[in-house]
């Protein structure tokens, strides 16, 4: 997006394709272009208004660096896509603000558990700006995804740094390097359903081990929410939520174990005893939902990496509970009325009827 658009939604900027000028008002923003500015717009809110308590509270300098670094990034793509919202005329959604976080609250997580999270939940958007960044057609939406693209990798650069610097990176495990390369000539390479003598290949082992870290942070994020929450019904939603995980963390390590491998660290100990909330109930369970569409990810995408019968299995089923999960999840968002609609399609029925 250029500069004069920032100052000045209203002007639309002349782009050359070959030798073929064009006008962007000139040129409706489809479908996947709104939806990827939606759900980045409230994503960013979300992690704006949990970064201000964090950085608020985070005393290490090196550590205070990243999540000041985050922040900024976030309310400055917070005005970016604002811009755009305007420039298209269209409704901006009602998401996440002041009005969802007091600073002046206790220390809730530790500080390296906030730059942990922060470079997690990092890693999940910028996934996210890729996908928007390949199915955007728009210039100014192209070069809005590109910029947050480049602006992502630097956050989770800064972020690795600081943990590899401190010696708290989560690294995945090391494995023997092979003396050559070998075929596969034996269909029992995929064991059965029940199990399997087969090593974890290094894919499987990557992904698990990245699950299992996510869901290590996961836990410990929705341990501190569950301690702070006003309301009793989204407590026990919480508190459910972390039985699920423990059992799925408990397959999972289970596995990595039983060949020789360890998984990450236990974080809750990152966890203060406070009890007093930073946050919103709305944004705790707004976020409390939504990051469980991020484990499912890292699940799907070791659904097309794994070959092993047991621990597709066990995927397949770990998604289908947290599927439910977050039906649950929603089904309170409703219940409360916090739930923001997407946009939709017309409904011709009650149109003509």
């Amino acid at each position: 997006m250029s500069d004069l658009q920032q100052v000045n939604p209203n002007v639309s900027e002349q782009m050359p394709i070959g030798a073929i000028q064009h006008n962007l008002s000139n040129i409706k923003q489809t479908v996947a272009e709104i939806s990827h500015l939606w759900s980045t717009y409230i994503a960013e809110s979300m992690a704006c208004a949990i970064q201000k308590h964090m950085v608020a509270h985070t005393t290490d300098p090196d550590f205070h660096q990243v999540m000041q670094a985050a922040l900024d990034l976030s309310t400055k793509n917070i005005q970016l896509i604002k811009n755009l919202f305007n420039l298209i005329q269209h409704p901006i959604p009602d998401a996440f603000g002041e009005k969802d976080v007091n600073s002046n609250t206790p220390k809730l997580f530790d500080d390296k558990f906030v730059v942990r999270y922060t470079r997690l939940m990092t890693k999940f958007i910028l996934q996210n700006h890729v996908l928007a960044f390949s199915e955007c057609t728009r210039s100014d939406f192209r070069q809005l995804f590109y910029g947050f693209i480049d602006d992502s990798r630097d956050i989770i650069q800064k972020a690795d740094d600081v943990l590899l610097a401190k010696g708290v990176f989560p690294a995945s495990p090391n494995i023997v390097t092979p003396e050559r390369v070998e075929n596969i000539h034996d269909k029992n390479y995929y064991g059965s359903f029940l199990g399997s003598e087969r090593p974890l290949n290094a894919l499987e082992i990557a992904n698990i081990f990245a699950v299992l870290d996510f869901k290590m942070a996961i836990r410990a994020l929705m341990l501190g929410f569950a301690q702070v929450v006003k309301s009793d019904e989204i407590r026990k939603h919480l508190n459910k939520g972390l039985q699920i995980g423990d059992k799925q963390m408990k397959t999972l390590r289970s596995i990595l174990e039983n060949n020789g491998l360890p998984g990450p660290e236990l974080v809750d100990y990152q966890v203060t005893d406070s009890k007093e909330s930073p946050f919103s109930d709305r944004l705790i369970l707004y976020h409390t939902t939504a990051v469980n569409s991020y484990i499912q990810t890292g699940y799907a995408i070791g659904l097309s990496r794994i070959m092993r019968k047991d621990i597709i299995a066990a995927y397949s089923k770990f998604m289908a509970e947290i599927l439910a999960y977050s039906k649950d999840g929603a089904d309170l968002l409703i219940e409360y009325g916090w739930l923001i609609k997407t946009p939709e399609t017309a409904d011709r029925h009650e149109l003509t009827h």
